[in-house]
C-alpha cells in the first residue's frame, strides 16, 4: 500500500434500472463501483483493446480519469447498484454532474488518487467475477444509508465502503496468485459455462475432468484462480438467480428452490438466509416495499 489509510467518502449511491442503450464515452473525477444485480453490460475502456463483459453477480470498477463507455445489450435492460466514491475523502461534490468530466472545462487537480501497492502498481481490477456476499451487503448498506441521509449516515457509508474495499483487496490477492497458464483458458471457459448453466447438477468430478486433474488438485487450482471453492462459486451464482426470481417473478419459493438446483426448501432457505441475512420470503417482501 502507499502508506495512507483509506478514508472513503461516498458521493452518490443507488440501485437503478437501466434500459437497453449504447453509451457515450465519459470520464470521472472520482471512482465508481457498479454491481450487476440482473442483466448484463459491456464496457469499453479507452486504455484497453477489447471490451469487457459483465454478467449478474459481477462487479465493475471504473477508475478516475480513464475514458470508458457502457453498453446495455439486452432488451430487458439491466438492474445495477452503483456507488461513486473516493478513497481518501478528497473530493468535494458540488452537484451530481460534478463527478463527470466536462471535456471543455477539465479540472486536472480534481481527479481523485488511485491507490497503489508497495511496488507502486495500481490496486483494483476492472472486473471482479461472481463477487462474495460481503461486497454486495456492504454496497447495499451504503446505498440505503446514502438514500436516507439520517444522522450518522456518513459514518455508516464509510464503514460499508471499508468492508467493500477490504474484501476487494482480499479477492485481488487471491486472484493474483500464480495459476498455471495451461489451466487459465480452461478455467475461464468453465466460469462462463457455470454462469450460463448453473442449473446443471455439477460435481467436482465433472469439473475436474475438464482440466484432466484429480479432484483434490482441481479444488486447489480453483481456489487459486477464483479465491473461493467450486461450491461457494456455484452457490453464489444460483443464489443470485434466486434473488432475481424473488424480485421479478411471482414464482412460489418452493419452485424457485427447485429452479436454482435445491431439492430441499429447507436447505435453500437456510443457504439464502446465511448468504443474504434474511429469508427468501422476507427478501421478497422487502423488494415489494422498495
Amino acid at each position: 500500500m502507499d502508506g495512507r489509510e483509506f478514508a472513503p467518502s461516498v458521493h452518490w449511491a443507488s440501485y437503478q434500472q437501466v434500459p437497453r442503450m449504447t453509451g457515450e464515452y465519459r470520464r470521472l473525477y472520482d471512482f465508481e463501483l457498479m454491481y450487476v444485480v440482473a442483466g448484463e453490460m459491456q464496457v469499453q475502456f479507452g486504455d484497453l483493446d477489447s471490451p469487457i463483459d459483465y454478467y449478474a453477480g459481477d462487479l465493475l470498477f471504473i477508475p478516475a480519469m480513464i475514458p470508458h463507455r457502457i453498453d446495455i445489450p439486452l432488451e430487458s435492460g439491466a438492474r445495477l447498484l452503483g456507488i461513486h466514491f473516493d478513497f481518501y475523502d478528497e473530493f468535494e461534490l458540488e452537484s451530481e454532474i460534478g463527478m463527470l468530466v466536462d471535456e471543455a472545462n477539465i479540472k486536472p487537480d480534481s481527479f481523485c488518487n488511485w491507490p497503489v501497492n508497495e511496488q507502486q502498481a495500481l490496486l483494483f481490477a476492472r472486473k471482479y467475477q461472481a463477487v462474495p456476499p460481503e461486497i454486495v451487503s456492504g454496497m447495499d448498506v451504503v446505498a440505503k444509508e446514502h438514500r436516507t441521509g439520517m444522522s450518522g449516515h456518513e459514518m455508516m457509508c464509510r464503514s460499508g465502503m471499508l468492508q467493500v474495499i477490504a474484501t476487494l483487496l482480499r479477492c485481488q490477492t487471491a486472484s493474483g496468485k500464480a495459476v498455471n497458464v495451461a489451466y487459465r483458458d480452461a478455467f475461464e471457459q468453465l466460469a462462463d459455462e457455470l454462469q450460463q448453466a448453473w442449473h446443471i447438477p455439477w460435481t467436482i468430478a465433472r469439473m475436474a475432468q475438464r482440466l484432466n486433474v484429480s479432484e483434490d488438485h482441481f479444488i486447489r487450482l480453483f481456489k487459486e484462480f477464483f479465491g473461493k471453492t467450486p461450491y461457494q462459486h456455484l452457490q453464489h451464482i444460483r443464489l443470485q438467480e434466486a434473488k432475481r426470481c424473488l424480485r421479478e417473478t411471482d414464482m412460489k419459493i418452493e419452485a424457485i428452490a427447485r429452479h436454482v438446483g435445491y431439492s430441499s426448501l429447507y436447505n435453500f432457505s437456510h443457504a439464502f438466509k446465511k448468504w443474504q441475512g434474511v429469508s427468501p420470503r422476507e427478501y421478497r417482501r422487502m423488494g415489494s416495499i422498495l
